[in-house]
């Protein structure tokens, strides 16, 4: 059998409840509302030395980021140059290797102008031979100083010696069999020579 529900009035269930004491309440509230000032201040010193700790943790964060930033524009520096530096060896390399293949012309075109009878063609042969050189120069190319100077191991190859009686003249260059040239410091080709001893 189905039980019974049963309403119970509102006074009734209000009258099952357990009564509180008024008094009892407000003794409890005063307490809880009023927090013990030295709690306070333990929990706000606490909370500084949290945000202390944490100001300081971040500092040394912010610190790291700028160290690892400034390595990184450096190490970007440092490669930016390197790559500069590559790539015009590379480019000077391109032109030496011309250059290399461009001078034996030139040392055909000067024993060609000595051979030409014709006054006509060896001034055009001539022209050309200037064309050359001002075109060679242009890309810094210069001659190696022979003739008169002090025999250079670094710019000359010596592949003969000549005896001298004057002592002024020993170790310097007395003849010229090919022109050296130069690029800057780079030596394109060593002068061969002929040197007094």
């Amino acid at each position: 059998m189905a039980e019974e529900k049963r309403d119970v009035p509102v006074q009734d269930a209000q009258k099952s409840q357990p009564q509180t004491n008024p008094q009892a309440q407000a003794q409890v509230q005063p307490q809880a509302s009023q927090p013990n000032p030295q709690a306070q201040m333990a929990a706000l010193v606490q909370q500084l030395n949290i945000a202390q700790a944490i100001a300081v943790k971040e500092k040394s964060r912010g610190e790291e980021l700028a160290n690892l930033v400034n390595r990184m524009q450096a190490d970007f520096d440092n490669y930016r140059k390197r790559n500069a530096e590559l790539n015009k060896k590379q480019r000077e390399d391109g032109m030496v290797a011309v250059i290399e293949k461009v001078i034996p012309v030139l040392d055909v075109l000067k024993q060609a102008i000595s051979m030409i009878s014709d006054e006509k063609i060896a001034e055009g042969v001539k022209m050309i031979y200037r064309q050359i050189t001002e075109m060679l120069s242009n890309f810094g190319v210069t001659e190696i100083p022979a003739l008169g100077e002090q025999f250079d191991p670094n710019l000359h190859n010596a592949i003969m010696q000549v005896k001298v009686k004057d002592a002024d003249k020993v170790n310097m260059v007395v003849e010229v069999f090919q022109k050296g040239y130069r690029m800057g410091d780079r030596i394109i080709r060593h002068s061969v020579v002929k040197v007094a001893k």
